[in-house]
């Protein structure tokens, strides 16, 4: 479909949202609105995508990047979308073909829509063809105006909807698709005589229909696909709708998510079989998890890699790789940075930040691991912490394997304890321990008898 050019209404400031923040740009289940509308566009064919934009332009032109292929077309005041599409006109002087209109604050459209959308305008061979869809409470959106033959005859506004026609369930899905020409002639005649005195695009339909041009339609079956984000109620309601898609399609694959309503998965994450997920989890940006899983209740994930057999309990993983049967909390933090190889325990409060955790060792509870390198079959005693941060730098702590680390020590790095090196409970060890040797750095106890009495007397 290379005689296609599409063209995205993103210039408006969205004032119901309150926000300093263009609407496009506010966040939808972890992706700004506009990266949905980006997402589905590139997937259909066509020879122009162009931008129209008005508010915070650079911000809008920051996300979308220099490698998309986009024009971008300024709508220097709002005076509504027939004139922001009629700013588009210069850029499509050259072009011959049909034009998708959509706006950008319908991230749940999809491209299988679209694509049915253009095959029935050309099959059919309509001037202009519209979405609709019904729903039950219309409140908000402008009307498809049909006569006793099921023609459309016109769209009516919301705001301009006389009494008697807002029982109308079908509601315009603002995606249209024109030929150029045809779409053009019509904007140039658009007059705004309405209440918001706008210039509104759906009255490019009522002028097609008085030239004697055909309008169609196509039923969009789930009307979610158009919601507009117009407030933060909206945006709460589309982002719940999107949870909701790709749960499903997880639990189609093999994944079991004991109860979606208070699960969080993002698009783009990967779940293998067999793999469970509690409740109150939430799996953000692009992580990957292996088959036979099990991950929460009240676990966050974000941008990592979980091997086969994984638990990951009531814990924050960030940035991080845990390798195959490994165990994770309750109440474990992993920072960017961290690599938690096959068989490892990280247990209660135990933080990991930009360290590698070789296989087989454990490190149970109460523990600070940062900037280290842990060999194999290590275990670290509760209390423990690598001292990295001298004021000035971060140093490194190197842990080699089947090192017994004894409870409540202090690991001053730069420091190295050697293989099968075993260090006491109590000790802060501020120089290298060769293998398999006894540090022990404590001051010796001391009992003063009878110091309470003593006191006591005094007083």
């Amino acid at each position: 479909m290379e005689d296609t050019a599409i063209i995205v209404m993103a210039a408006g400031k969205g004032k119901r949202m309150k926000s300093n923040s263009p609407k496009i740009l506010h966040h939808l289940a972890g992706k700004p609105i506009l990266s949905y509308i980006l997402k589905t566009i590139n997937k259909v064919e066509a020879k122009k995508r162009i931008f129209v934009i008005g508010y915070k332009t650079e911000k809008i032109k920051e996300l979308i990047g220099k490698g998309e292929e986009i024009e971008f077309v300024e709508q220097a005041e709002p005076l509504g979308t027939a004139h922001a599409v009629l700013q588009t006109k210069s850029c499509l002087s050259d072009f011959k073909g049909d034009v998708l209109i959509l706006s950008g604050d319908v991230p749940l459209l999809t491209v299988q829509t679209l694509k049915k959308l253009l095959r029935s305008h050309k099959l059919k061979r309509y001037n202009c063809t519209l979405t609709s869809s019904i729903l039950e409470d219309p409140r908000g959106y402008g009307r498809i105006i049909r006569d006793e033959k099921g023609r459309i005859t016109g769209i009516v506004e919301e705001v301009d909807l006389p009494e008697e026609k807002r029982g109308i369930k079908e509601v315009n899905g603002g995606v249209y698709c024109f030929n150029k020409n045809d779409l053009f002639r019509a904007l140039e005649k658009i007059v705004p005589n309405n209440q918001q005195k706008e210039y509104y695009l759906t009255d490019t339909v009522k002028i097609l229909l008085a030239e004697g041009l055909e309008v169609g339609s196509l039923m969009v079956e789930d009307p979610s696909e158009i919601w507009g984000i117009n407030n933060r109620v909206d945006l709460a309601k589309a982002t719940e709708r999107v949870y909701q898609r790709v749960s499903e399609s997880l639990m189609l694959q093999g994944v079991t998510i004991i109860d979606p309503s208070s699960t969080f998965i993002e698009e783009g994450v990967k779940i293998g079989q067999d793999t469970v997920i509690y409740p109150f989890s939430m799996i953000q940006k692009d992580t990957k998890i292996g088959k036979n899983c099990q991950i929460g209740p009240y676990s966050q994930l974000i941008n990592s890699k979980i091997g086969e057999g994984v638990r990951v309990w009531a814990s924050i993983v960030e940035e991080s790789r845990i390798g195959e049967g490994a165990h994770i909390g309750p109440y474990a933090h992993l920072r960017p940075g961290s690599e938690i190889k096959k068989g490892v325990r990280i247990g209660n409060f135990v933080e990991v930040k930009k360290s590698t955790v070789g296989e087989g060792s454990k490190a149970a509870h109460l523990t600070y691991l940062g900037d280290a390198l842990i060999g194999k079959g290590v275990n670290i005693g509760a209390g423990t912490i690598t001292c990295n941060y001298d004021g000035e730098k971060k140093n490194k702590t190197i842990i080699e394997d089947e090192v017994f680390i004894g409870s409540n020590n202090s690991l001053v790095a730069p420091v190295k304890i050697g293989r099968r090196a075993y260090t006491g409970a109590g000790s802060a060890i501020t120089e290298d321990v060769p293998a398999e040797s006894l540090a022990i750095a404590r001051s010796r106890q001391r009992n003063i008898v009878g110091w309470k009495r003593k006191k006591k007397e005094e007083k």
